[in-house]
């Protein structure tokens, strides 16, 4: 079992990350710096628990990540909603869930070989809300899959 990267540091955005529009499973080494926007946990018992994040980047894309069990203890306690970090490592899949917490094709997931960096990071915004129109409401012109947080 790998160690946990987590040590803060302060970086500016001209170092050269992924945008989490970028991101997708054609390959398998992505970097990106991050703000967690949402972050759960997941109890379905009898079975372990997983974390669930929705990660937002400088230009305000966002993209859902899964912790599941087998790390959820190993990241856990480390992870705060509302701070920047920098992570590297992790796994791209097509976003298949039947409910999903942003618009986005894809997903991520951290696997055994995840490093995570705290970052002080100003360039990414505190939040970004995406409100709808009652009018498109009432219209029926929104995605019904989409959680609301």
């Amino acid at each position: 079992m790998s160690s946990i990267f987590l040590y803060d540091s302060i970086m500016s955005l001209s170092h050269p990350f992924d945008m989490i529009t970028d991101v997708n499973d054609s390959k398998h080494f992505w970097k990106i710096a991050f703000r967690i926007t949402k972050l759960w946990f997941v109890q379905k018992p009898p079975n372990f628990g997983h974390l669930e994040m929705v990660l937002m980047d400088s230009k305000v894309h966002k993209i859902q990540v899964s912790v599941v069990k087998e790390d959820f203890n190993r990241w856990r306690n480390y992870l705060v909603e509302y701070d920047t970090y920098m992570m590297q490592n992790f796994d791209v899949m097509v976003n298949d869930c039947e409910f999903k917490a942003c618009d986005n094709l894809y997903q991520m997931e951290f696997n055994a070989d995840t490093i995570v960096e705290r970052l002080i990071c100003p360039a990414i915004p505190l939040f970004e809300y995406e409100f709808k129109k009652f009018a498109e409401i009432v219209a029926g012109q929104f995605s019904s899959y989409l959680l609301i947080g």
